[in-house]
């Protein structure tokens, strides 16, 4: 899929950048975005489920044409559609801080609130705080995402989100108000950038809330249940996580309807950094590099984000 963008920087420049989603790209960033502190293999049920039950919005065919599918109408409902792009403009929001600002970690900003230093509460009186949707951490600044996904063909009122994308009480460099539109006909973005301000960068709060991310990824190491090896992508090692096997099958036994067929069929897997442990242990600092995934294709069988999380799935032309 490739997302046309609006593209406005903290001058007020406008720019229209064209980024290429791949599928797999797309499904890490909508299993991941927003997933308050990180995925662990408790939730790997969940992540399963949201990829197969939202399957018919993400039909091969539209997403190469640079458009999200809908369902059949005997199976339409407008409620699951809105949901539908509410999380996908989530996803490309989270997928742009990656590709525009270089963002190393992004991460639920309620969760961010909760870790912070001392805690933001949730609400005033018994009223929500508004907030925006994401926490991200580049190499030099944090910023505060306000992420949207829209079906019409219109975009809503910017000021709005840009006001919100400042809200929620963590002290950022600047804020995003990210919105997805046309999702179902062409999508495009609006990616405005508009408030800047000179605030030292919290490496602590970045520490704290990776190591909850990395730990979380660390389940997946237990022998008990999964099995892994070692892989190198693009000079650097990694551990290949197999998600099917007749260890999984014990973890998930007692969970009716549980897709093994579809997990033995596409063989997927998870990748995760071979320095999990002391990420788990320490947390992150500005002075990791992001890892920068390159493929030449948009349709492989595997995906590496910015944090060294990634996913691979043979076969996934298929899907």
């Amino acid at each position: 899929m490739d997302i046309k963008v609006e593209y406005k920087d903290k001058q007020g420049n406008v720019t229209n950048p064209e980024y290429s989603l791949s599928g797999l790209a797309f499904v890490k960033h909508l299993a991941c975005a927003g997933m308050h502190y990180a995925p662990r293999a408790q939730k790997l049920l969940r992540i399963i489920s949201m990829f197969l039950h939202y399957n018919p919005y993400m039909q091969r065919q539209a997403f190469y044409n640079n458009r999200f599918s809908e369902p059949p109408i005997c199976f339409s409902d407008p409620t699951e559609k809105g949901q539908f792009s509410n999380l996908a403009g989530k996803a490309i929001a989270d997928f742009l801080s990656k590709k525009i600002n270089g963002s190393i970690y992004t991460v639920n900003y309620e969760a961010a609130m909760r870790m912070h230093i001392p805690p933001i509460p949730l609400s005033n009186n018994g009223k929500q705080v508004k907030r925006p949707d994401l926490l991200a951490f580049s190499k030099d600044e944090c910023f505060a995402i306000e992420a949207k996904g829209y079906s019409s063909g219109g975009c809503a009122n910017m000021k709005k989100h840009k006001a919100q994308s400042m809200a929620g009480g963590i002290k950022v460099n600047f804020s995003i108000a990210s919105v997805s539109y046309n999702l179902y006909n062409e999508v495009k973005c609006k990616y405005h950038d508009p408030f800047n301000d000179n605030i030292p960068y919290d490496n602590e709060l970045l520490k704290r809330l990776t190591k909850k991310y990395y730990n979380g990824l660390l389940d997946f190491l237990n022998p008990e249940y999964f099995s892994y090896k070692k892989v190198k992508i693009q000079g650097e090692e990694f551990y290949e996580v197999t998600l099917i096997n007749n260890l999984l099958r014990n973890y998930f036994i007692n969970i009716p309807f549980f897709p093994f067929e579809w997990l033995e069929y596409y063989q997927p897997s998870i990748i995760i950094p071979i320095n999990i442990l002391e990420y788990a242990e320490n947390g992150i600092t500005n002075e990791i590099e992001p890892f920068i995934f390159e493929s030449k294709e948009q349709i492989g069988d595997t995906y590496i984000d910015n944090d060294r999380i990634g996913i691979r799935i043979r076969g996934y032309h298929l899907l």
